[in-house]
């Protein structure tokens, strides 16, 4: 401190007058407070903040990391969030919000010669056409389109379209539309609803739907559209067969409640 900013101090009250008996103690005691008055605005300035942000997926995660990192925080606290500490309804692919699904699915390639192989025999596709879409849970998602002809199927031969979680070739089967009795009057095609258990169960004709089933689709039983003995008394997506929207949605919905992760 010079002697010019001490005796602006003795002026003002603040600095300690200097006799013989003036201590260390008192002279930085007064210095310690000079300093402060004299920079208040910078120290209260300094405005830190602690931020949380919670539910993050683990898809979401890395970028996260990324983007904070390339902002100059390279530790933040991560804590890892189990099932049974209030988040299971927002974690389960099962519970997407109606509205979660693509605004526009669109064709990315079509595959010739695609073939998958079923306990009872193998189904050979043309076309099998792949689509994407994108959604806020998943981001993108790659489904294929299969149509074949499946012979003796309820008293007939029947056209089916077969949906699969596949960038490529088929891979996990999803959904299979299977075409309807007035199949050549109306084009339409229909999918039974499975996973009222969590699972494979199908839903009845009693059964509450999940709601995006009640906002989003058509739905009659399986029994009103496809007449032979043994046909089951299950709620079905009835869609045309030009209606890749409306099949490809199914088969996401279809992914999210039957097969967790």
């Amino acid at each position: 401190m010079t002697v010019e900013e001490l005796a602006e101090l003795d002026a003002v009250g603040w600095g300690p007058r200097r006799t013989a008996h003036t201590s260390s103690f008192r002279y930085n005691v007064y210095l310690h407070s000079y300093v402060l008055l004299r920079y208040r605005c910078r120290i209260t300035a300094l405005s830190p903040f602690s931020v949380t942000v919670q539910r993050v997926p683990d898809r979401e995660l890395g970028p996260l990391l990324s983007q904070l990192s390339r902002a100059g925080f390279d530790n933040p606290t991560i804590k890892y969030v189990h099932a049974d500490d209030g988040l299971e309804e927002a974690r389960d692919p099962g519970q997407a919000e109606p509205g979660d699904l693509p605004q526009d699915w669109r064709v990315v390639r079509e595959r010739k010669g695609e073939s998958y192989r079923w306990p009872q025999g193998r189904d050979r596709y043309a076309p099998y056409r792949v689509f994407i879409g994108t959604t806020r849970a998943e981001g993108a998602v790659h489904i294929g389109l299969g149509e074949t002809i499946r012979k003796n199927r309820w008293g007939r031969d029947r056209k089916y379209v077969v949906a699969f979680l596949s960038s490529g070739a088929p891979q996990q089967p999803l959904v299979e539309f299977l075409a309807a009795d007035d199949y050549d009057q109306t084009h339409e095609l229909v999918a039974v609803i499975r996973g009222s258990d969590g699972a494979r169960r199908m839903y009845g004709a009693g059964d509450r739907l999940p709601a995006v089933y009640a906002e989003r689709f058509r739905t009659q039983l399986y029994n009103e559209r496809v007449i032979f003995p043994g046909v089951w008394n299950k709620v079905v997506v009835v869609a045309r067969e030009d209606d890749q929207e409306a099949m490809l949605n199914h088969a996401l919905i279809q992914s999210r409640r039957r097969y967790r992760t």
